[in-house]
């Protein structure tokens, strides 16, 4: 749809949030989904001024903040933090007026449609913008990777889910969630921690973050030589511990959890969620779904991901598949939104201000569900 300033596309994860113009090939801005309130508030707003730290900043300032999570599990539950966030989006990030910006939102997979109404409401009534198009970060993922088929992979901080598109549509009776996401590998890193009594000397929650992102990696075969994946992190104190074991085996949860773990847990392994929810769909359009197996999110930065999924896969699936790799996965959804915003086909998708004002809730129901 065709509008007289870029788009502005907002990727609304669990632990971060990206946004950007649809003009752009990456986000202009990504932070922390969080909100930061004065500890003496004790959860109350209070009558009196006070500043709220949003995002990196509210972490900056974790031992004199009480930090709120507005999306959890990929649902919004927190309304007047998620709207305080777009506001900082548009005024502080990038720095444009949103009565002059359509928005395009990439919203969870579980988003429910009442979710999407109150999304409408705050964008039309509170931040007055002209238009609105929400839609599902696995279907914005397969366009952000060149096609509209496939088999959406994404690894986030809350959920991983793999969800089959066929055509620019979700089938949502194919759905696999594996039970295991960035924050349960995050606990597992702290339960090791502490079984060696080195938690003691992480001081900010911002560190086993640290260590996750900065060490953890995956190798193709379990069989690889120690000496060859020494890891190392630097705490804030600037002392330096090995995290060598943590490292392999955290991330080795993704594909091996009974193992990892050394008893029966309810998480699936990776591969065979893939494969079990491409055998949910019909077997005339699981071909075309091999052809596209798009992983995304960000615990699919680890090194060696993309390389351990093929072999695993392999394994697994007889059929040719191919894996849609990206360099930046955790921008996919994201790069998918800039995409689509630009297509013009997609012009009876999106729910203009004065339509919303005339047709309230049922043309969301109508473009939307």
């Amino acid at each position: 749809m065709s509008f007289e300033k870029p788009a502005v596309v907002i990727d609304n994860g669990s632990y971060c949030i990206k946004a950007g113009f649809a003009c752009d090939n990456h986000p202009v801005a990504i932070f922390r989904t969080l909100i930061g309130r004065p500890n003496y508030l004790h959860g109350s707003y209070g009558r009196q001024y006070y500043d709220v730290a949003v995002g990196d900043e509210a972490i900056a300032r974790v031992e004199d903040l009480e930090l709120s999570h507005p999306v959890v599990n990929g649902r919004i539950v927190h309304w007047d933090n998620m709207e305080r966030i777009w506001h900082h989006t548009f005024y502080r990030e990038l720095k444009v007026a949103p009565e002059d910006r359509a928005v395009i939102l990439a919203c969870g997979l579980t988003a429910t449609i009442e979710e999407k109404i109150k999304c409408c409401e705050v964008f039309f009534e509170t931040l007055n913008n002209p238009a609105v198009c929400i839609q599902s970060q696995s279907v914005l993922a397969m366009y952000g990777s060149g096609t509209t088929t496939g088999i959406c992979v994404d690894i986030g901080y809350d959920t991983t889910d793999i969800i089959p598109v066929y055509e620019g549509g979700m089938t949502k009776y194919a759905h696999m969630s594996t039970n295991l996401a960035g924050s349960q590998i995050s606990d597992y890193l702290k339960k090791c921690l502490a079984d060696r009594n080195l938690l003691q000397e992480i001081k900010s929650p911002h560190d086993i973050e640290d260590i996750k992102t900065s060490t953890l990696y995956i190798t193709p075969n379990c069989a690889m030589s120690r000496k060859d994946y020494i890891q190392n992190y630097k705490l804030s104190s600037g002392d330096v511990i090995e995290v060598s074991n943590e490292a392999f085996m955290a991330a080795e949860l993704i594909f091996q959890p009974d193992l990892v773990k050394g008893e029966k847990t309810n998480i699936i392994p990776l591969h065979e969620a893939i494969v079990t929810a491409s055998l949910k769909c019909d077997p005339e359009i699981r071909t075309e779904m091999y052809d596209a197996i798009v992983p995304c999110g960000g615990m699919a930065t680890i090194p060696g991901f993309n390389d351990r999924l093929q072999v695993e896969l392999e394994r697994c699936i007889i059929s040719p598949f191919t894996i849609l790799s990206s360099p930046e996965p955790y921008a996919v959804s994201w790069l998918g939104g800039a995409t689509f915003a630009g297509l013009p086909d997609t012009e009876k998708i999106w729910v203009k201000k004065k339509q919303f004002e005339d047709h309230g809730e049922r043309i969301v129901r109508n473009r939307f569900l």
